[in-house]
């Protein structure tokens, strides 16, 4: 139960950058799980560790990190079949969730040390992205709504008031900006700032979900073009550039850091899910992240 579809990039990025030329100035490597049959990168942090799902061959869904080339197994104690790592902060403390017994609960990896919590009870909770501060965000199956739980373990729901029904809460920067998207009979997604909500749409699209936001407020995400199509998406300050990975027929963007690093996974040929990172050529790693 992945959940999906229902930088910088210089950033001298100018403002209104045609998204052909964006488009051209990523890169983009796959990432897959040896032996997978499907492989969903899901966030990274400003060290380039990415976690992420995969589907073995049994049908079992594992979460992972992959951190200096290397492909690490995570598996929530109690987990029955689903465990899926969604958010990484720069500290390495991991977000994710897990089935067990037919109830979802969210999950904290501390360097192997696991702690379940849900946002109301039964449980049925995503636990979708953490920021350095150990804010977490998700959302609540039972409410339909998102949520953020503080370090201390306090739960604050994350309702938009344009929404007829649900909210849900995907990614936060460490100044406490959220995203998400939220139904009001399409879907739209929406950026949470100092109390109020503003309405994310890329353009032409019929339905849009903004998924990750960095330190620098660079927004990534995705769209349907109406087409039934999906497109992968950066929202900076309200100007949007778009991209597909080459030959795929979904590109689904999901988490952006600090560098503009873009994780997320893309459909290929015979329907295939592979997970991918997209870097920009404009960028030589040697300058280090966006300074604040």
């Amino acid at each position: 139960m992945f959940m999906f579809a229902r930088p910088i990039l210089m950033i001298s990025f100018a403002a209104g950058l045609a998204s052909a030329a964006f488009a051209d100035s990523l890169t983009f490597s796959s990432i897959d799980v040896p032996g997978a049959t499907k492989t969903y990168a899901i966030g990274i942090n400003a060290s380039g560790e990415i976690v992420g799902g995969y589907v073995d061959v049994t049908g079992t869904e594992h979460g992972f990190l992959y951190k200096s080339g290397k492909f690490s197994t995570i598996d929530a104690p109690g987990s029955s079949g689903r465990t899926d790592a969604r958010g990484i902060n720069n500290f390495g403390h991991i977000v994710g969730d897990y089935t067990e017994s037919g109830e979802d609960h969210g999950f904290l990896d501390i360097f192997g040390h696991f702690s379940s919590f849900d946002a109301s009870i039964p449980g049925h909770t995503l636990a979708l992205g953490i920021n350095d501060w150990g804010q977490i965000v998700g959302y609540d199956g039972n409410t339909g709504q998102g949520w953020v739980r503080d370090n201390r373990g306090n739960f604050s729901t994350i309702h938009n008031p344009a929404a007829t029904t649900t909210t849900n809460a995907t990614g936060i920067n460490d100044w406490g900006q959220i995203v998400g998207y939220y139904f009001d009979g399409s879907d739209h997604g929406f950026l949470y700032s100092r109390g109020s909500f503003s309405k994310i749409d890329a353009p032409g699209a019929s339905a849009t979900y903004a998924f990750g936001i960095n330190d620098w407020g660079l927004i990534v995400g995705y769209y349907n073009d109406g087409t039934g199509v999906y497109h992968g998406f950066l929202d900076q300050g309200g100007s949007f550039s778009t991209f597909d990975v080459t030959g795929a027929s979904g590109t689904f963007a999901l988490a952006i850091n600090d560098w503009g690093q873009i994780v997320g996974y893309y459909i290929a040929a015979k329907g295939v899910f592979h997970g991918f990172l997209a870097k920009s050529i404009r960028r030589d790693e040697e300058d280090g992240p966006l300074q604040k």
